[in-house]
């Protein structure tokens, strides 16, 4: 997180991106499960993280980066593969720890590390590639 003020002038434009990517990722999960390719697993870690997910975060970073006028390919990728990343980072975390939500601020959503996980990776990222 600390990459956010490396990304200041930015970072509400990447948060952004970020959330809306994670957005994607869930609705390509869920609106690509009748196709096979897409219901495979990324990670055994988090078996409900797909390729269909992975394919929405894909298409929702290039439309959102798009939208903004800020599309670059390294963007493109720090957005799209590191928050699908930091969803499995935190994933795993959270199987080691043997709990299903970090905290209880917001009940069945996984808690506030699950709404700030795709920043983790996507963050050093886009300071890195962007």
């Amino acid at each position: 997180m600390s990459h956010l003020v490396m990304l200041w002038p930015n970072s509400y434009l990447l948060c952004f991106a970020v959330a809306a990517a994670d957005v994607a990722a869930w609705c390509g999960g869920k609106g690509l499960r009748r196709m096979a390719w897409a219901r495979r697993p990324l990670s055994p870690l988090s078996p409900s993280k797909t390729v269909g997910g992975m394919v929405g975060a894909i298409i929702g970073a290039f439309v959102v980066l798009t939208l903004l006028g800020t599309m670059s390919i390294g963007l493109l990728v720090a957005i799209s593969v590191g928050g699908v990343f930091g969803d499995l980072l935190e994933s795993m975390v959270k199987r080691q720890a043997q709990v299903k939500d970090a905290g209880c601020w917001l009940p069945g959503f996984g808690g506030l590390l699950d709404r700030i996980d795709s920043l983790l990776l996507a963050l050093p990222l886009a300071y890195l590639l962007g």
